[in-house]
Formats: structure tokens, sequence, C-alpha cells
């Protein structure tokens, strides 16, 4: 066996368990889930799946449940994703500059993103809770009524919006930062000795260098809090009625509470080609040097 050969064997000796774990754990259980789709399976049965075409994603048309989730889900995935973009990017544009405790500052702002989600929706149940949430407490100071925050239809998504924006606002406000600090100084001192404003460097030149950056942060938030569920699980369990139930836990309910797993694999295979198509969409506006 030559060298080169014994090389491949080695490199593909430590590949496989990252490979096999792929497998396992993504790709088996997506072809699963994917045949499932064309079955009726119910778990409270001793059957298996029995096959059934097309059924499932002709009764789904009709769910109006179901698309009322993804409207629900869609309409908080572009609000907080699009709150935390602007206000990462505009604590990022003020932490972007030198001054005592710069350090300090931008750890203390990293803080959320690192609580696990399960974690913050416990934090911001106490917080939003009707009775003993500080919020409340801080609202009667001020001589306000107080707000059922987690009780009240009208109310509830925007608690859960408030939610993520504070738990993920770090993440967009690491990718603006870090996309600001690769800006070349010259081009600023260039346009300083111009008599650029500010506001004129900003639009000109932070803007543009950072855009594919703002392009891959939306991706990959959005990405995420279309497939919010653990937040809205445990602050309001989907209600009241059905106010805060996103897709994601939509899906869990008709699988592990109603049992129907056929039913729940079509509404996963319809929320991935949601997902695929919205980010073709975003992909358009990235170029890679």
């Amino acid at each position: 066996m030559t060298i080169p050969q014994q090389r491949r064997i080695f490199l593909l000796f430590f590949l496989l368990p990252g490979m096999a774990y792929l497998v396992i754990v993504r790709i088996v259980p997506a072809f699963f889930t994917f045949f499932l789709s064309f079955t009726r399976w119910d778990l409270t049965e001793r059957s298996g799946p029995e096959f059934i075409g097309l059924r499932n994603y002709i009764e789904i048309l009709h769910d109006q449940p179901f698309l009322y989730s993804v409207g629900r889900t869609l309409f908080f995935t572009v609000a907080a994703t699009g709150i935390e973009l602007v206000l990462g990017f505009l604590i990022a544009l003020f932490v972007h500059r030198d001054f005592l405790g710069k350090n300090a500052v931008r750890a203390s702002i990293l803080t959320p993103m690192v609580i696990t989600p399960a974690i913050v929706g416990v934090i911001w149940y106490v917080l939003f809770h009707s009775r003993i949430g500080p919020l409340n407490w801080f609202l009667t100071l001020l001589g306000l009524p107080t707000v059922e925050w987690l009780n009240d239809p009208n109310v509830a998504l925007l608690s859960l919006i408030i939610t993520d924006v504070w738990h993920w606002t770090p993440f967009m406000f690491l990718l603006c930062l870090s996309a600001m600090q690769m800006i070349p100084e010259e081009l600023y001192e260039s346009a300083e000795v111009d008599g650029a404003s500010r506001g004129q460097m900003l639009v000109h030149i932070t803007l543009p260098m950072i855009r594919d950056t703002l392009v891959v942060a939306v991706i990959l938030r959005s990405m995420e809090a279309f497939e919010i569920f653990a937040e809205p699980f445990v602050m309001t369990g989907g209600g009241p009625g059905d106010a805060t139930e996103t897709l994601s836990l939509h899906i869990y309910k008709a699988a592990f509470l109603f049992f129907e797993m056929g039913y729940a694999g079509a509404m996963v295979v319809i929320s991935i080609a949601i997902l695929v198509s919205v980010y073709s969409f975003y992909w358009r506006f990235i170029k890679f040097d």
C-alpha cells in the first residue's frame, strides 16, 4: 500500500464518526419523515403506516389551524428578525469605537445569547407573569394599567417577539460588529478628507461593505426564528387559544398529542419546502468573491 493510500485511509478513519452521525441523526430521519407524509399512521392503533398517497397534503391545504400557524410563524419570523437586525446594527455601530470599558460592554451584550431557549422561556414567563411579574409591577409604579402579557390573545405573540429580540439581538450585534471591524480604516480617512459626513460614510461605506454579512445574518436568524419551539412551549403552550401556536408547536401537537404521525410528517415536509423557497430568494442577494 502506497503512502497516499495510507493517508486516505487514515483520514477516512477520522471522518467515519461524523459521517455516521450525519446519516443516522439527519439523513435517515429525513427520508423516514418524507415516507411517513404519504401514510396514515395513528400511534394509538397497533397497525403500522398505511400508504394513502397525497391525501395528507390535500387535507393540509384545507386545514385552517395549520395555515394560521404558518401565517403566525411567518409574521413572528419577519417581525423578530427585522427588529433584531436593526437593533443589532445600531448597537454595533455605537460600540464600534474606542471608549473606556469597551470589552466589558461587548461581553455583557452577548450574555443573553448563551442562555438556552428553554431557560429564556422560564425567565420571561416570570417577567411577564400577570401577578408576580416585575414588568407589571413597574407599570403600576408609573401609574399605567397592567398588561396580561401571556393571557391576552392580542398581546401574547408580541410577548414572544420581545423575548426573542432580547435573546437573539446579540447574535445580530456580533455579526455586524465583526463585519464593521473588517472595513479598512483608510476608506473612512479618505472620505473624511473629502468632507463626507458620518451619515454619508454610513450609507456609502459601512452599509455596502457589510451588505453580505447582513444578508447571511438574516438567513441564519430567520431560519432559527421560523423553527421556534421552546419559548412558546414553555411560556404559553401555544395559548391563549392558539394565539402563539407556531408551526413547530402545531406539528409537535399533531405528532405527540394526537399521534397523527403521517399528517405531522406531511406538515414537516411542507415547512421545509417553505424554508427552501424563502432561502433561495435570500441567496440571490449574496455575492461571494
